[in-house]
């Protein structure tokens, strides 16, 4: 089962929201430099240099900083809305639309959801405190460290290092022929950014009013074009409407256009569904007096098309044809790296600086390439990272479905090893895990891939990857952020429970929590566990049988559940539980197991439920689903 159908399950104990594209209300202080330090422990924080008291900054048990979330993020120039009655904040950045809620380890992100370190949480003060990481990464912001203070600084750079593509080219058409768009050369307009994927370009003009290119697989079978439009448009409800239609249907391509305004800014919006791709073409215009930047980008907006672009136009995409195939070439100037990955690969939102992960979209589970980059320690060494693993997935991976070749070496300092998955009713997969060293650092490239994967593709992609020997007083200290073999408590109401630090708290509430398994590298499968409780009179431990038989029945009512192991009886710490086993199987063929241990106290039912994907049932997860209910008991 992928990351997103256990998620879902999980979200039975999270409050999920979707949220629509939504647009910036202000454009302020984005493009300026902004420099945050501050010391754990310590409520004083400096925004460039000027003190500002507040709430003290953290680490949970987890090994987390926390940080005040309005503070900072207002400080980047981010509209901040706390909705009381749903604990609920709302963030709004240009072209981005943030949602988090106190106790939700999941953040909606324009369109898609993520999975943050730690949950949002309110201090005694009523302060939301969030993950330090989840704001560096979503505000585009870098995150060190000053020795000589022990000061943790974040900073948003400016972008005095983009460039005008007038620099690099005097072709009067700009595009990108893989993603079929062009427009008329932005020859007064900064490219600010493009990412990896080439999916979003960015252009900023020297009163920072900005236009942004964004691409997006269709991945759904149909779009309902009147629906997105009535959620496109229900997303300028904070502003004021000056044009709202859908313009006539070209080459196939249905086309929507807004454009609203506030006090400080026009927002143009340009939306197209074509075959493949959606395409985004949005504005963010200062208001001022002089008019000639807008008229100056709402000309490009009009220049924009889809469709092949011709020799006449200047080609922003990297993609490179070998043999049958193409293939993107990712290149980051920071670390020095290079690597190909298929062109349609889309780039994982959560990466990190120093880790790359791109998928193919429309099968994000089965076929993802990743980079991570790591420092060379004595306890951190190519060989040391491939031995450990290894034995991780021999461990949580059944032998019924899974086999492992040995680690084996290729090179100086160079290791690999395989996995192939077969015989389950997802997709079957093979992994092919590569480690080598260079320099300072150790270096992990790994690709997954489906079983019938073409092996010419797979080698060039394996022989694509080149690294240049990294000046580690200048990159710092890169370590891989895996789980402590330790194990933390877990608190809900009354009652607490240890579990392993590898299980990341996923969602909390005040009935229930759940945690998925983080221990898995470079694989998009995942295993679930939630603890829930319920209250009434007749949960007892005298009616035990008959709750279980009832709760049991109730799962399997549904046609994707089936029972699979009846519902037998046991004694942990002088109580007796149910517990039975059901499978699920959905529309999609995921086939996942349900592992149920309950028991009865006082008028409350406390039910443990572990969620695993068939190639997982039967592994070591049992044994750490055991021990989390053997270690259950009131506070």
């Amino acid at each position: 089962m992928n990351k997103k159908l256990i998620a879902a399950i999980l979200a039975t104990t999270a409050a999920l929201s979707a949220a629509p594209f939504a647009l910036a209300e202000n454009d302020e202080n984005t493009n300026d430099k902004v420099e945050i330090a501050f010391n754990v422990g310590d409520s004083i924080l400096k925004i460039n240099g000027i003190e500002t008291e507040v709430e003290t900054p953290y680490v949970t048990e987890n090994n987390t900083t926390l940080v005040p979330l309005r503070v900072i993020t207002e400080a980047f120039g981010a509209k901040v809305d706390w909705d009381g009655d749903t604990q609920k904040i709302t963030l709004t950045y240009p072209a981005v639309n943030i949602e988090l809620q106190i106790g939700n380890i999941v953040a909606t992100v324009n369109d898609h959801t993520e999975t943050l370190l730690e949950s949002p949480a309110l201090s005694e003060n009523g302060v939301t405190m969030v993950p330090l990481r989840f704001i560096s990464e979503t505000f585009g912001a870098t995150v060190g460290y000053d020795n000589d203070t022990q000061a943790i600084l974040v900073t948003k750079e400016n972008m005095d290092n983009s460039s005008t593509v007038t620099g690099i080219t005097d072709m009067t058409k700009t595009g990108d022929s893989y993603y079929l768009w062009s427009i008329d050369t932005p020859t007064q307009m900064k490219m600010a950014d493009r990412t990896l994927d080439a999916m979003t370009t960015k252009f900023v003009a020297d009163d920072e009013s900005s236009m942004y290119i964004e691409v997006y697989p269709i991945t759904e079978d149909t779009v309902d074009f009147d629906e997105e439009y009535s959620k496109r448009k229900d997303s300028f409800s904070s502003y004021t409407l000056i044009n709202a239609e859908k313009l006539p249907e070209s080459n196939g391509t249905q086309h929507m256009h807004f454009q609203a305004k506030n006090k400080e800014q026009i927002i143009d919006l340009h939306e197209y569904y074509a075959k493949n791709y959606k395409y985004l073409v949005l504005s963010m215009i200062k208001i001022n007096d002089d008019t000639s930047t807008k008229d100056m980008i709402l000309s490009l907006v009009d220049s924009f098309k889809i469709g092949k672009i011709d020799n006449e136009t200047y080609d922003l995409s990297t993609v490179k044809t070998e043999g049958t195939r193409k293939y993107r070439e990712i290149t980051d100037d920071t670390y020095k790296v290079s690597f190909y990955v298929p062109a349609n690969y889309q780039m994982e939102d959560d990466n990190t600086e120093n880790e790359f992960t791109f998928y193919e979209p429309k099968n994000e589970s089965t076929s993802h390439i990743s980079l991570g980059i790591y420092s060379k320690t004595g306890d951190t060494t190519a060989y040391s990272l491939a031995t450990h693993d290894h034995a991780i997935r021999e461990k949580y991976a059944s032998t019924k479905y899974s086999t492992l070749t040995p680690v084996s070496e290729t090179g100086t300092n160079s290791y690999k090893y395989t996995q192939t998955i077969s015989g389950s009713t997802d997709s079957d997969l093979y992994t092919v895990d590569t480690f080598f060293e260079k320099g300072d650092y150790v270096y992990n490239f790994a690709i997954t891939t489906n079983l019938d994967y073409d092996e010419m593709e797979l080698n060039t992609i394996l022989n694509s990857i080149k690294a240049e020997e990294l000046d580690s007083s200048k990159i710092g200290k890169l370590m891989r952020n895996d789980p402590e073999d330790t194990l933390n408590t877990a608190k809900v109401g009354d009652y607490q429970f240890s579990i392993p630090a590898s299980w990341k708290l996923f969602s909390k509430a005040s009935q229930g929590s759940s945690y998925t398994n983080v221990s898995y590298v470079n694989t998009y499968t995942t295993s679930g566990i939630i603890y829930a409780s319920m209250t009434g009179s007749d949960f007892k431990q005298t009616n035990l049988s008959t709750v279980a038989n009832s709760y049991s029945k109730s799962i399997t009512q549904d046609d994707e559940h089936e029972m699979f192991k009846k519902v037998e009886y046991t004694s942990i710490n002088g109580k007796r539980y149910a517990y039975f086993t059901y499978t699920t199987t959905s529309k999609a063929d995921y086939k996942s197991y349900g592992t149920v241990y309950m028991t009865c106290d006082n008028g409350t039912a406390h039910i443990f439920t572990l969620i695993q994907d068939e190639v997982f049932y039967g592994s070591a997860e049992i044994d750490d689903f055991i021990d989390i209910v053997n270690s259950f008991q009131s506070k």
